[in-house]
């Protein structure tokens, strides 16, 4: 934004002078400033570097080359850790959340197995077909000596005879329906039909729930019951088996946190023959997501057995009636555990418990800065910990400007997710309004009045550029690898759960029967948003259970839904549009651009045509077609990775159906001056230095958060001649009258 700050306004008007008063430059005279996944870093600290209500700077006065503001960026570029004590720390918050996901995700099968384990040791209960947990003092002689023995340690074979009874019908029922459907052709035998394949579907139901019920949880139980009884004879080896499975978890997530390029798993797969000929693209990230929710349901069906089993036993072990009477302390300390475990999930938000928060916090010591004067020189102080930087008072400029948006998005699932391999849609957050397209919009500054205040820590700048930026999370759209669920299960989640506006509307419009479905004005709609995000939105963001009118939704990094925020613009029409692109797609392909077309093309009816200039041409972007370097010269070896320029155009061209925005229905079409992170001859010998000895610049992603010197200065010197090219083009396209 840097090169930005120093163009002049395009065809400036004369409210731009008014307004401004002369002082106005590019970037604040332009309408929007829309940033996804890292860009909102940024422009997040664009914006709050000018809330000082007195001076009132400009966005183009704020972050000028040597100012306050960037020196105080480039020393905590490192942001996440930049010390041994901050690794500790940031290591110690990532266990921290391990724990108490951990407590969490397993908490809810313990309190299961405890209700499990007591109803099946009650007469009213003792139907299992096998008996849960052997006791060895009970047999036929104990039986007969003691007409108080308990029933349900003997087997019950009549047990069969329900499970039998619902198959069966099941049974009968769907041949009735295969009976109607060969002899029958009316509307009104296929009406009969369909009511016969829904008891009988339900009856098939009943008896499988029956058979789990009468033989799968016994059996379960049987076996952790030899399981706890092998580990409470060796005890060391049960503790190294749950300290391994912790420590496992806990590397598995800061592996996945840390791991500059997730997608190599998947991509060595893909590249075996075998596997390239037998699955189609992206079934191995499903593969992974499979085996990873198989291993944790394998883990909480035992934990479940393990305590049904423990209190079965507990509460049979004199195999007679009042064995609860009888039970000592001892026995039930892990009952009272459970209870303080339960006790404290109830009141958990678990959106408290993920990195976020500590996320949002490092981010906020780099990137929320102002100006103030120390000792007669100006400084860049950060914004105190405890101040919100609230998006209806913080997210918009005082002395004017652009309007900043923060384009995240959010995870939806089933039938409702906009098509296959993209489950995220659009969600953004600005000063006046939060939400998308397809779940709706809600003014934030009611929103921000009338949400509890566990949501509202939640609507400031900072968590809409820690959100929008989320660069791992366990829902991620297009760019699912298969190792997600893990950051879920590990509490590593920088996204966070916000307000619904399907679900307000829809709540608003209950209340006078005006759903635009007549079926939701009967439906029982909560009566106001959560005030805690509970141990529910834990296990939806697990398992993957995003509904489009569920009170709230999960939202995440943009990059998710679309990573250059050019469908954004142009879902606003914006006539002339700058999109820098400075994402991590590998060359020679420019996947975000071609991502973010496709979908302008298919959701918005938009085309951007790159052949239509001839004088800057996409192609000029590949890298290897830019001029090369002799053989006998030092930067040889970087001759594939040179491009022409950093900057192409391209023509826009709206579709005559979209709404006209006051420019005359016949002014469909606009200008897309897109720059992309490439390297060029041209540069600077130290820039391309440091490319020479870095392989992955300049396209490392954007979970590298662990900045140096050299990395912070490479990306900004690249950033500057970028900024400056475009101002080359723009100068062209004035002189060609195109601007």
């Amino acid at each position: 934004m840097q090169e930005f700050s120093k163009e002049d306004p395009i065809k400036p008007g004369a409210g731009v002078h008014e307004k401004f008063g002369g002082r106005a430059k590019l970037i604040d005279t332009v309408d929007y400033v829309i940033s996804v996944s890292g860009g909102g870093y940024t422009a997040g600290a664009r914006l709050l570097a000018t809330q000082d209500t007195e001076k009132k700077p400009l966005v183009s006065e704020r972050f000028e080359e040597g100012s306050p503001e960037l020196d105080h960026f480039r020393r905590g570029s490192s942001y996440i850790a930049d010390s041994p004590g901050e690794l500790v720390y940031a290591l110690a918050v990532v266990f921290k959340n391990l724990l108490a996901s951990i407590t969490i995700l397993f908490t809810l099968p313990a309190l299961l197995g405890w209700v499990f384990g007591y109803l099946l040791s009650r007469p009213a209960f003792s139907f299992a077909q096998i008996i849960p947990v052997l006791n060895p003092n009970v047999n036929d002689a104990f039986v007969h000596e003691h007409p108080d023995y308990l029933m349900c340690l003997t087997d019950h074979p009549a047990s069969w005879i329900a499970v039998a009874v619902f198959a069966g019908l099941a049974a009968f029922l769907t041949s009735i329906a295969m009976g109607i459907e060969m002899f029958l052709w009316e509307k009104r035998s296929e009406r009969a039909k369909l009511w016969v394949q829904r008891f009988a579907v339900g009856s098939a139901v009943f008896a499988a729930l029956v058979l789990i019920v009468v033989v799968g949880l016994p059996t379960l139980m049987r076996l952790c019951s030899s399981l706890s009884a092998h580990a409470t004879h060796n005890q060391g080896d049960a503790a190294a088996a749950v300290s391994g499975l912790v420590g496992l978890n806990y590397l598995a997530a800061i592996t996945a946190m840390a791991w500059k390029k997730r997608s190599t798993l998947s991509e060595e797969a893909k590249k075996l023959s075998l596997w390239k000929r037998l699955l189609p693209p992206g079934v191995i990230a499903m593969i992974l997501v499979v085996v990873t929710l198989t291993v944790l349901l394998v883990a909480w069906l035992i934990i479940l057995g393990c305590f049904a089993a423990g209190v079965f036993r507990s509460l049979t072990t004199g195999g007679l009636e009042g064995g609860l009477r009888q039970m000592p302390f001892s026995a039930l300390w892990p009952s009272l555990v459970l209870v303080l475990a339960i006790a404290w999930i109830s009141s958990v938000d678990v959106a408290s418990i993920s990195l976020n928060p500590f996320y949002r916090y490092r981010l906020g010591q780099t990137f929320a800065v102002r100006r103030k004067r120390v000792s007669g020189l100006w400084r860049a102080e950060a914004y105190d910990r405890n101040e919100y930087t609230w998006l209806p008072e913080f997210g918009s400029v005082p002395a004017g400007g652009p309007k900043f948006i923060f384009a995240a998005s959010a995870p939806i699932s089933g039938k409702h997710k906009p098509a296959p391999g993209l489950n995220a849609v659009s969600y953004v957050m600005s000063h006046d309004f939060i939400g998308g397209p397809e779940l709706g919009w809600l003014r934030a500054p009611q929103l921000h009045d009338q949400s509890p205040p566990r949501i509202k820590r939640d609507l400031t700048v900072l968590t809409a550029v820690a959100a929008s930026g989320a660069a791992f999370a366990s829902a991620m759209g297009r760019q699912q690898k298969g190792f997600e669920k893990l950051l879920a299960v590990s509490g590593a989640r920088l996204g966070t759960w916000l307000p619904n506006p399907n679900f307000v509307a829809n709540l608003a419009a209950s209340k006078k029967g005006a759903c635009l479905d007549p079926k939701d004005n009967e439906r029982p709609w909560p009566k106001s948003l959560p005030y805690i995000r509970g141990a529910g939105y834990y296990y939806r963001e697990l398992i993957g259970l995003n509904y489009p009118d569920a009170r709230l939704v999960q939202v995440t990094d943009g990059g998710h839904y679309e990573n250059l925020g050019l469908v954004e613009a142009l879902r606003r029409r914006s006539r002339l549009i700058f999109c820098i692109d400075g994402g991590g797609d590998a060359p020679p392909l420019a996947s975000g651009l071609a991502d973010a077309m496709r979908l302008a093309e298919y959701e918005l009816g938009v085309t951007i045509d790159f052949d239509y200039f001839a004088k800057f041409p996409l192609a000029e972007l590949t890298p290897g077609s830019g001029e090369k370097f002799e053989e006998t010269e030092a930067f040889y070896g970087l001759n594939s990775r040179l491009a022409k320029r950093t900057v192409a155009v391209g023509l826009i061209t709206y579709p005559s159906a979209a709404p006209d925005l006051g420019h005359g229905p016949h002014e469909r079409q606009g200008l897309l001056i897109f720059a992309k992170a490439v390297l060029c001859k041209g540069f600077p010998q130290w820039l391309l230095t440091y490319a020479a000895s870095s392989d992955m610049f300049p396209h490392d992603p954007t979970s590298d958060q662990w900045f140096n010197e050299g990395q912070f200065a490479a990306y900004t010197q690249l950033g500057r001649i970028m900024g400056q090219q475009v101002r080359e083009c723009i100068h062209d396209l004035q002189k060609d009258s195109t601007l």
